[in-house]
């Protein structure tokens, strides 16, 4: 991605992160970060919050949501199963992230839906980024193509 504008990063408060490769290997943790309410029926967060969670497998994930919510190929499945910890209302659209172990960053996911607030027995479901990475790949590279062309002039 090209700014049109150089961005200020002061103390750290904002990074790129990587897109990732392959699945993520299990068993891990990643991290969850969001705005939305901090419990059921709660209010909105007043500052961002974060939740560790490890991430599942998706058969497993689908037998707690017991059929009743398809878990496809492209989800991913994430959250304390003991209800302490996960994603709320309000955080849809917000990264689910990895470290690697050379310290880089990958966006594994992107908050989905759940069964409520880090409901007891239930993880969240993330889409899983890996899933479209060939449609994103393609995306990138078409524009890559039109930004090179844009630079010749017909006469």
């Amino acid at each position: 991605m090209k700014l049109s504008r150089s961005v200020t990063t002061k103390e750290n408060h904002l990074q790129a992160i990587c897109l990732p490769g392959a699945n993520i290997p299990l068993p891990r943790v990643c991290i969850a970060t969001g705005w939305g309410h901090t419990k059921t029926r709660g209010s909105l967060a007043s500052r961002l919050m974060e939740a560790r969670i490890p991430v599942h497998d998706n058969k497993a994930c689908q037998a707690k949501y017991s059929g009743s919510v398809p878990i496809r190929a492209s989800h991913l499945c994430a959250g304390h199963l003991d209800g302490s910890t996960g994603t709320c209302v309000g955080d849809s659209g917000g990264p689910l992230q990895c470290s690697e172990k050379d310290g880089r960053w990958n966006l594994a996911g992107i908050t989905s839906f759940g069964s409520g607030c880090a409901k007891l027995g239930y993880p969240d479901v993330y889409t899983r980024l890996s899933f479209y990475m060939p449609w994103i790949e393609n995306k990138i590279n078409k524009s890559r193509l039109t930004n090179e062309l844009s630079n010749f002039y017909t006469v």
